[in-house]
Parts: C-alpha cells; structure tokens; sequence
C-alpha cells in the first residue's frame, strides 16, 4: 500500500443497478487517478450500464470466483456495491489474505444493517448525501469508516437536465418500481398506480426500473388507445433527458424520484399502504396515500436545501483512508 495514489489498483466488482449508476460516474470522472479493474456480473443491470458508459470490463458468472480474481489481479483497493447480491463476505475475507482495503458504496437510505454480514465489515463506506452520512455514522460506528463524497452521479444528471431547457415540460412521468407491495395483493400496486395516472392525464411517460421488463405494462396502456404513453427504456436514453420532459414526476421510493425532486421537478411519492416507510428524504409534503389529493395539491415553497455539505471527490477519500491507516 506504499505506491503514489496514481500507481493504486482498485479491483470493482459490480451487479446492481443502484449501485453501478454511482460506480460508473466514479469511474468516469476519477479515471486518471487510479488503475481500474471492472469485474461485472454478464447480462446484469450492471453489465448494461458499464457497456452504456462505454466502460472496458471483464465478466465473472460466480461468487466463487471472486477469489481467483483477486489472487490474481492483486489490488491495492476493492470497491463494490451492497445490493441484494453482496460480495462483502468474500471480498473482506481475501483482504485479509492478500493486505488490500476494501471499500463498500451504499446507494440508497433504507436496509443498512442488512447490506453487510456482521462478521465482516470494510474499511469504508461511501456515502453521497448528509443523510445517509448520518445514519451510516449512527448504524456502523466504529465499525468502518463512513467517507461522504461528492455525488458524480447526481452531477452527470443535472448537467444532462440543464443542457435539455429547451424540451418541453408536458410530460407526467411515472418512474416504475419492481414489486411495490400492496396491503391487498402484493405486486400489483405499481400496476394499479399506472392504472390511476392514466385515467387522470393524457401525456405519459413511464421510465422502466433497470430490473423491469420491457412489456411489463402492455395490457394495461392497450385499455387506454387515445392517451399519448412512451415507455422509457432506461439503457436508451438517460434519466437527465426524460426528467427534462416532466411536468410531474410520480413514483415510489426510487432514488430516481429523489433526484426529480432535487431537480426542482414538481414531485410526489404514492404510498397507500401505512405499513410501508418512508425510505427516500422527500419532505413530507410530497408523499401522498391516493393520487386523488393531487387535484388541490399545492407544490410552493419546494426549493430543496443543499444535502451534500463539505463532500470531498473520490480520491481525496481514499488518500484520507490511506493516510488513516498508515
């Protein structure tokens, strides 16, 4: 761990959407400081984006092989993501083998604890906002250095929004979610939602989660022939470009409904069922039980505060861990 900051290997492992949407813009804008290594699951919402990106990578199929990989290319750090298919366990456990740092991306505000095996926690996590900063400070403790850093990814779309002023907003647009869950039957609430947007407006947008089918809502747009709907697929075209045709953004939780809102979109969340909690930092205001309340909805004085103070770039982090740990 001795070599200058722009000699450093750092191994990435990647499957997640969530988590390669914030890898890649790393990647992108902090490419000359570093040797990068992309590992990425084949035919994965990862796999899509890197190739998106035009980002050189290798594919591996197996946790299995995680091992081999490391043994091989030895790296000086390792980055990877905490989605649903975690490789903390495996990649904590050759860092103690092999003497390399390891380092986790969280990209959401929800399941915490989950995201890692008790066992084995890394030297640092990213985080890119004061909120999660806090709640991974008050979750892990000492357990593993939380770094706050500039949010590339958030930057790439606001300046894709901003260079679009000349589209026009008359869009509604419905940023879909895989299997929201519905007090009555579950799974369907993302359908049933769709179902209520269409009826109460004519111009519809609905960008598709990176995990969603491309025909998940063909029945239901063909009972509605007059409206004028586009599916987004969220390979082809970037999530700057179609927030710059929303009038309103309409969603779940998604981070992607976040950002609208911190574009200065007009914005609501739709969570019928109480049992489900607030996992994204939308005020109040802006979540709503039933779409019908929109009619006398008010959306003044939704300027949204700054919520990334004192962020540092990816790799001022990592010279501050190195030097930490030396």
């Amino acid at each position: 761990m001795n070599k200058s900051i722009n000699h450093k290997k750092i191994l990435v492992f990647l499957n997640d959407a969530g988590s390669t949407n914030y890898i890649c813009s790393i990647i992108l804008n902090e490419i000359k400081f570093f040797n990068w290594k992309i590992f990425a699951i084949p035919n994965s919402p990862a796999s899509k984006k890197l190739e998106q990106n035009q980002i050189i990578y290798k594919k591996f199929s197996l946790l299995n092989e995680i091992n081999n990989i490391i043994k091989k290319q030895k790296p000086d750090i390792v980055l990877y993501g905490t989605g649903w298919l975690n490789f903390g366990s495996i990649i904590n456990t050759n860092a103690k083998i092999y003497d390399f740092k390891t380092i986790a991306l969280v990209d959401h505000w929800t399941s915490y604890h989950e995201r890692f095996d008790k066992k084995f926690f890394p030297d640092a996590i990213l985080v890119m906002d004061d909120i999660a900063y806090q709640k991974a400070r008050k979750t892990f403790k000492s357990k593993s250095k939380i770094l706050k850093i500039k949010n590339y990814y958030l930057d790439e779309i606001k300046s894709d929004f901003f260079s679009r002023k000349k589209n026009k907003k008359n869009h509604i647009v419905f940023l879909s979610e895989p299997e929201v869950a519905n007090k009555d039957n579950k799974n369907i609430f993302e359908y049933t939602l769709l179902e209520d947007i269409l009826k109460m407006f004519d111009r519809v947008i609905i960008r598709l989660h990176p995990k969603e089918l491309k025909n998940k809502y063909l029945d239901i747009i063909s009972n509605f022939p007059k409206k004028k709907i586009v599916i987004v697929d969220p390979y082809k075209e970037t999530l700057g470009k179609t927030l710059s045709k929303s009038k309103l953004s309409i969603g779940f939780q998604s981070t992607a409904l976040y950002f609208s809102y911190l574009l200065g979109i007009n914005t609501i969340s739709i969570l019928t069922n109480k049992s489900l909690m607030k996992n994204i930092p939308l005020p109040k205001k802006y979540i709503l039980n039933n779409l019908k309340y929109l009619k006398n909805f008010n959306f003044s004085n939704k300027k949204p505060k700054k919520f990334n103070k004192k962020s540092v770039s990816f790799h001022e982090s990592i010279k501050f861990l190195i030097r930490r740990n030396n």
